[in-house]
């Protein structure tokens, strides 16, 4: 009975806690046990435990014994035969225990080697001297920190085993067999333990028995440029040389104390005692006392290390036991903590979850391929045929394929991937991308030029794009490398961003910082933060998206209150004086729309009733221009309504679209002028036709005459019918709303628009606006939605340059150049002016352009460059601002006439 309670007790002290750990314990042993030993495999420790062993010689001083190596300094490349078989026999006659050569004596035959050799001295000999079974080497020792003061007697080199001079010599000396294994120098006993002396001495016979006698003598060279100092846990003050090193190497193994390391049993037995007081440990205190725990067998393990190195001399693996006994608690913490604080994770993992399905993905610095990004960007953008990325890692200078378009990674013709070489080089060094005249990317097809643009950030190369564009899109796009080089230089800041952006990751991630912080132990309330911020990122975008609209748009909840208006409507309201916040939903339909107020809500009835949208067309007071207003309903979304908010309505508010339309307006004005322009051609044909035609018919007109008319009759028939085909080709082309970027507009028509527009806004600065009519009416080919934003650019400069009671001049010109009708605008002002360099490098170079004004100005250029013109500026200071916008025209009669 006594024994059964016996077993209940022990049971209920250890196999009840042990039942705690289920599969937890021996996995976190094994995984413990595992990383460890792989850590040490992989020489982790290896400079832990060099500093350990550093530190032991330093702080634990011993007594002196009395040394039995006696060394003997001596310069190789100078002493005779005669003077070295005296420096034996000097030495022999005093009995020392043994003589050792670190090495072979200049001027000796392989004879004399050969009988000294019998006669017990032992001499060392390099790699290329090695000859015979098992020679004696000098080696030079180890001077990296890993293996600092470790001696091998044995080592092997190319399948041939050697022996070490250090350890020949006292094999000899003490009659025993020749250490096997590597073992730590002592050099405990300090600086200038072992006696040093001059061959010279020696060879003067200046030697007393107690100073060979019973001592090993080794011959070596000492300090000299070829033979320097070697690092050792002496102080630097020592200036051990290679001889003095061998000394102590003699002496450990003469006094037979060399530091021996522990094997792998011992060290799988030591890990073992570590877990299995780890393991009671935690039964008995739980890990809220891990922190003590930790400390205190850190500084216990490091302690029996020291005990076992002072009086054992053997060497613990410190490091990894204490390594293993810090993991084990924070395996142990870890867990416990996750135990804890299991229920409210698995809540929060299941909310964040489904958050996170309903959010946007993450951005571009935390995207896992950010290269397959830039390169659906700039192909989509950019209309590349192929295309190919290359990355710098590090500070290499050579390049990694990262990514590729129609194309594979085998593709590059350029092997090398060397950026110092060309191309890479000729792009860096022109600052852009560049148009390849060989081929890089194999196979190119015809028609096609291939590009090498780098990615730079603030003089850092990041990596490189490559591609193929058809000839047409370089034809088509006269920007196109201008556009590359914005793209390069803005896709060489976001690589930067993301590289700073991921660096701040790492450093917010350390565990050391996060401990510092008090914040050492992740929880899945970061992962509810990290949901927080996506939903602040995503209300932000929403946000701007709303208010960068260029419709201008009013938000307005159920109950026709204003919830949100973009930057647009707030321009617009603010030029026509209306008062939107003070509006309900009614009020701004009739205003905007120019009805009743009782019609207006006559609308917003059958809305809530139909859900349908509507259109109106509406009117801003004071404000030139036409528009259309579209008010939609907002439905709520379906099955996602809160249960703490009542939606007792389908809809939840409306949403009002002040959709500007001008441009549509002037371009059916556009249109009948075509249409008035070819209808005036027709008729003037046909009137002349009919002419002929009744002068034909009278009596008294000649034969001869009348056939004159019928031909001139049958001409203008033709003409007019060929009138009516190109004019139908045109038409149809003004019918394609696609063909808006390329539409036919009278010049004379742009210039009196830009007149009567900038007019009254220049007339408030006391500026006045002359136009000169020209005599001619040709037409050029733009984009009607950005022709007045260009030629406003240019105005705008030269308004803010002009001086009070000045004026801007605006006259056309229209000159023959060869097949080419090139239409001028010329733009002047009384002006201030500016430095002519100032105002080129503005309007070419974007970091130049410092205003908004220079910027639009720019801007203009690249658009004219667009439309196949060029726009052309000079300057003084007191004379003011001349512009010189050059555009390719046409004449509309010509193009009427024209058979094709």
């Amino acid at each position: 009975m006594e024994s059964h309670k016996l077993f209940n007790l022990v049971s209920s002290m250890l196999l009840a806690p042990l039942n705690r750990w289920r599969l937890a314990g021996p996995w976190i042993a094994l995984i413990g046990l595992a990383t460890i030993w792989l850590a040490s495999a992989l020489g982790v420790f290896l400079l832990p435990d060099a500093w350990l062993h550093w530190q032991f010689h330093r702080l634990s001083p011993m007594e002196r014994p009395t040394p039995q190596v006696l060394l003997v300094e001596a310069d190789f490349e100078q002493r005779q035969q005669t003077e070295w078989l005296d420096l034996i026999d000097r030495l022999d006659q005093f009995g020392p225990a043994g003589i050792g050569f670190l090495r072979q004596p200049a001027g000796l035959s392989e004879t004399q080697l050969e009988r000294l050799r019998e006669t017990g001295v032992v001499i060392g000999q390099t790699a290329a001297q090695a000859n015979g079974e098992n020679p004696v080497l000098t080696l030079p020792p180890s001077q990296t920190l890993d293996s600092l003061g470790v001696h091998r007697p044995r080592a092997r080199d190319g399948g041939e085993s050697f022996i070490s001079t250090e350890s020949a010599v006292a094999s000899q000396a003490a009659d025993t067999a020749l250490a096997e294994d590597p073992f730590l120098i002592d050099f405990r006993p300090g600086m200038n333990y072992l006696p040093v002396i001059q061959a010279e001495r020696v060879l003067r016979g200046d030697l007393t028995r107690d100073l060979v006698s019973g001592r090993v003598v080794l011959v070596g060279r000492s300090i000299d440029p070829t033979n320097p100092p070697l690092l050792t846990p002496l102080p630097e003050e020592a200036n051990v040389s290679r001889l003095v090193y061998a000394g102590y190497t003699v002496d450990t193994l003469l006094r037979g104390q060399p530091l021996r390391t522990t094997n792998w049993w011992q060290n799988l037995l030591l890990s073992l005692a570590v877990v299995g007081v780890a393991a009671l440990l935690y039964f008995r205190l739980g890990v809220r006392r891990s922190l003590s725990i930790t400390l205190g067998g850190v500084i216990t393990l490091f302690m029996a290390g020291w005990l076992s190195l002072y009086f054992v001399g053997l060497v613990l693996p410190v490091a990894e036991l204490m390594a293993l006994h810090m993991l084990l608690w924070y395996l142990l913490s870890r867990r416990e903590q996750r135990l804890e604080s299991a229920m409210v994770n698995r809540l929060l993992r299941a909310t964040s979850s489904r958050i996170h399905d309903r959010l946007l993905p993450s951005d571009f610095n935390a995207s896992q391929d950010p290269w397959g990004q830039i390169l659906l960007l700039t192909t989509q953008i950019l209309n590349l045929d192929r295309a190919i990325l290359l990355e710098r890692q590090g500070s290499a200078k050579h390049l990694r394929e990262v990514k590729a378009y129609r194309c594979s990674l085998e593709d590059i013709d350029e092997r090398r991937r060397d950026f110092e070489r060309t191309p890479y080089a000729t792009a860096l060094e022109e600052g852009g991308p560049i148009l390849l005249t060989k081929t890089f990317l194999k196979n190119p097809e015809p028609g096609r030029r291939q590009f090498l643009a780098p990615l730079e950030f603030n003089g850092q190369l990041l990596g490189f794009l490559s591609g193929e564009v058809t000839e047409e899109t370089l034809d088509n796009n006269p920007l196109f490398l201008s556009l590359l080089e914005d793209f390069s230089d803005q896709i060489g800041e976001l690589l930067h961003q993301r590289q700073l952006w991921q660096a701040r990751q790492r450093s917010e991630s350390s565990h050391w910082r996060r401990l510092m912080r008090l914040d050492s132990v992740e929880s899945e309330y970061e992962s509810l933060s990290e949901v927080s911020q996506l939903f602040e990122r995503r209300l932000a975008l929403l946000e701007n998206v709303f208010n960068s609209l260029h419709t201008s748009t009013i938000l307005y909840d159920l109950f026709g209150q204003v919830m949100q208006v973009n930057r647009k409507m707030e321009e617009q309201v603010r030029r026509s004086g209306l008062s939107v916040f003070t509006m309900t939903a009614a009020d701004a339909i009739a205003t905007l729309g120019g009805m009743p107020l009782a019609v207006a809500r006559e609308h917003l009835q059958h809305m809530m009733l139909t859900n349908e949208s509507l259109t109106f067309a509406a009117s801003l007071p004071g404000v030139e221009g036409a528009f259309s207003l579209n008010v939609r309903p907002i439905q709520g979304a379906e099955g996602n309504a809160s249960a703490g908010v009542s939606t007792p309505f389908r809809i939840q508010g409306f949403l009002l679209e002040l959709v500007d339309v001008t441009h549509l307006v002037r371009l059916e004005r556009l249109k009948d002028e075509l249409g008035n322009k070819i209808s005036a051609e027709l008729r003037n044909q046909l009137e002349a036709a009919l002419l002929a035609a009744e002068l034909g018919r009278q009596e008294d007109v000649s034969a001869s005459d009348k056939a004159a008319f019928a031909e001139l009759v049958e001409r203008k028939l033709l003409q007019m019918s060929r009138i009516l085909t190109r004019s139908q080709g045109i038409l149809n082309a003004v019918q394609d709303i696609s063909r808006l970027a390329d539409f036919p507009v009278s010049i004379t028509v742009l210039a009196e628009d830009l007149a009567r527009r900038w007019q009254p806004p220049l007339a408030s600065r006391e500026l006045a606006i002359e136009l000169e009519r020209p005599p001619f009416n040709a037409f050029v080919r733009v984009d009607v939605t950005q022709i007045e934003n260009t030629l406003d650019a240019v105005v705008a400069v030269l308004a803010d340059d002009a001086s009070p009671g000045g004026q801007i001049r605006l006259s056309l010109e229209e000159r023959h150049e060869g097949a080419t009708l090139w239409t001028t605008f010329i733009f002047e002002n009384t002006g201030y002016g500016m430095p002519e360099e100032r105002l080129q490098a503005a309007m070419k170079d974007p970091a130049r352009a410092t205003t908004p004004a220079m910027h639009r100005l720019r801007q203009a250029g690249d658009q004219v460059t667009l439309w196949g013109g060029r726009l052309e500026a000079t300057t003084a200071i007191g004379q003011g601002i001349r512009f010189e916008l050059r555009l390719p025209g046409f004449s509309l009669d010509d193009e009427l006439a024209d058979p094709k």
